[in-house]
């Protein structure tokens, strides 16, 4: 059976995808068979290969895998559309069209095939659930490892049907696949804010966090500091170290990342083409290298 890694976060924006890809291709140097994995992708910038469409991030996050983009990494994928409908692909296949996105509950739009009854057996958590635990089952016959990527912020509140399709991308999708769990954060207090709404049995599935003070590292370095490895480390203890996880990552500012467009976006973006990604994120790899306790990752996942 591959062993598995997940990476939730305190919101939206906080490097889950960056990260995914970044341990992604550090196993793939390894010499292990690696596939990322997003239950639920919200995004209306999707990558399209032979009649099947799914989250273009996770076309990026399997060139970092170097392994060929497939639905199963996205098996669930709600598309947005400009007139505010939109689409939901199961396993690469649009199953619900012309639904529409309130701010408490998806309703039908008319005219476009499913319907509301459809749309909400579609986000209900047995549906998905089925969904997941096939696209697991058959990404455990092919590869080593399967680096999770959660959805958002581990919870959230007031989207209706969206929210639990949310919620279930993260501390449920992680029961399913039996995942250690690394919550990303920008600031100690969005990490001690998130903490503090886990239920005693998530937060024991949070096996450590990941650091990734982007502004403060940036406005550290246009000052002139060198944000070394050491630096970062001595960063991340002194500030998280009082939250009661191990800190396996520190990440750096990456400047090479200024400029791209964004890797997972909701609404409709320019995207990375993959062959400079390709090169990009090994080098974005190579220099993290020092930031990321890999080791301690592996043995979380029964790898080392």
């Amino acid at each position: 059976m591959a062993a598995k890694i997940m990476i939730q976060g305190t919101g939206s924006g906080r490097g889950k995808s960056l990260t995914v890809a970044i341990l992604c291709r550090m196993l793939s140097n390894e010499g292990l068979k690696v596939a990322p994995f997003k239950s639920v992708n919200f995004t209306a910038v999707t990558y399209r290969d032979g009649g099947f469409e799914f989250g273009y991030s996770q076309a990026l996050q399997a060139v970092a895998a170097r392994t060929k983009p497939s639905p199963l990494f996205n098996p669930i994928t709600p598309k947005p559309w400009v007139d505010g409908t939109l689409t939901v692909f199961i396993m690469g296949k649009p199953v619900v069209k012309g639904v529409r996105l309130t701010s408490d509950y998806i309703l039908t739009s008319g005219g476009g095939a499913g319907g509301h009854a459809a749309t909400m057996q579609a986000f209900s958590e047995e549906a998905m659930e089925a969904v997941v635990r096939e696209a697991l089952s058959r990404l455990e016959e092919e590869y080593d490892v399967i680096v999770i990527e959660g959805s958002g912020p581990i919870k959230v509140r007031g989207l209706g049907a969206m929210s639990k399709a949310v919620e279930f991308a993260n501390m449920r999708v992680a029961k399913i696949a039996g995942a250690p769990v690394y919550m990303i954060a920008n600031t100690p207090d969005s990490a001690r804010g998130m903490l503090s709404m886990l239920s005693d049995d998530e937060l024991s599935m949070i096996k450590g966090l990941i650091v990734n003070p982007v502004e403060a590292f940036k406005i550290t370095e246009e000052l002139g500091f060198k944000v070394t490895p050491e630096l970062a480390w001595s960063y991340g203890k002194a500030v998280y170290g009082d939250l009661g996880k191990p800190i396996v990552a520190v990440l750096p500012y990456l400047r090479e990342l200024e400029g791209l467009p964004e890797l997972d976006p909701v609404p409709a973006a320019p995207t990375v083409p993959l062959d400079l990604w390709d090169a990009m994120v090994e080098e974005i790899a190579r220099r993290v290298k020092d930031y990321v306790d890999l080791d301690a990752i592996k043995r979380d996942a029964g790898l080392a």
